[in-house]
């Protein structure tokens, strides 16, 4: 049966304080990010509040159509493009909603930008380390699906390292948080019925089942971005489900709300320039140059 996209359109105009749109200009605005794909969305949402996430998410789910989370659009490999009901928290859900500099964390909504973020952290002499090259654009949410480094990752990490708690909304449009658990907290969670029980104790299953391929084929480095968290897993620690929606590009849940480490802001800063004859040449240098723990390391060519 095909989809009636004016009934979809009229129960999220019903259930949702913010903004639909179906008509074909912004359909074709939210078709590309800045990856060269393009594919027109089924529609538009952009929601004011967690509510509003979770009354799209369960009113597409009813009617069988995907939902898209999008931030900044500033993926490059089509991650915000999609037959599917676009998501954007970049407008209205872009709040700090709490900063605790002696914990060294923050609470903030998924459609804050990176640089935004980290004027407002500023004036605590902290900063919230992940800064890809779009970090005036990219937002937080866009960073948790991404599991955005850049170029500060060898001192720093990735997002994954840095995502202490989530609120998201599950794909029949429940409200979850996930965070570390332990003990009681954590079998209550096993006990629980309804998809979030189901998906605590889905995840460890498959888990432990794929150990062995997980270990032998996920690669050793220290940017891997690529595929679920599975590996995070199989710690033996406190089960935080938040490490697997990290990187996992909007196909699991829809991010809300994030707790977020925080590091201090350095001291000071210095440049080294170290000229190469070759491109081969200075490759070769780049692990004598790891060795004195430089917190970046690029690359300029003869371009």
């Amino acid at each position: 049966m095909p989809l009636d996209t004016r009934a979809l359109q009229a129960e999220l105009r019903r259930t949702l304080s913010g903004e639909v749109r179906f008509d074909a200009y912004s359909r074709a605005m939210y078709s590309t990010d800045a990856s060269i794909y393009q594919m027109q969305p089924v529609g538009v949402v952009i929601p004011r509040n967690a509510d509003d996430v979770a009354a799209a998410i369960a009113t597409c789910a009813s009617s069988g159509v995907a939902v898209l989370p999008r931030g900044g659009g500033t993926s490059l490999a089509g991650q915000t493009v999609n037959h599917a009901v676009v998501m954007d928290f970049s407008k209205y859900m872009r709040n700090v909603l709490e900063v605790n500099p002696d914990e060294r964390w923050v609470r903030a909504q998924p459609g804050i930008t990176l640089d935004e973020l980290n004027r407002h952290l500023r004036p605590h002499g902290l900063h919230f380390t992940p800064d890809p090259t779009t970090s005036s654009r990219a937002t937080v949410g866009g960073a948790i699906g991404n599991n955005s480094c850049g170029a500060h990752s060898v001192v720093y990490g990735k997002t994954s390292d840095h995502v202490k708690e989530l609120r998201v909304v599950l794909s029949d449009g429940q409200p979850a948080a996930f965070q570390p658990l332990t003990g009681a907290a954590l079998d209550a969670k096993l006990a629980q019925p309804g998809l979030e029980g189901s998906i605590y104790r889905g995840v460890p299953h498959i888990a432990a089942e794929q150990r062995q391929e997980i270990e032998r084929r996920y690669p050793k480095i220290r940017r891997r971005v690529s595929g679920y968290n599975l590996d995070m897993m199989l710690g033996g620690g406190p089960t935080n489900l938040a490490k697997l929606v990290v990187g996992s590009e909007g196909t699991l849940v829809a991010v809300t709300e994030a707790k977020l480490n925080l590091e201090p802001l350095p001291k000071m800063k210095a440049l080294a320039v170290l000229p190469f004859r070759a491109l081969v040449e200075s490759m070769a240098a780049a692990m004598a140059v790891l060795g004195h723990s430089p917190s970046a390391v690029e690359l300029l060519d003869k371009m």
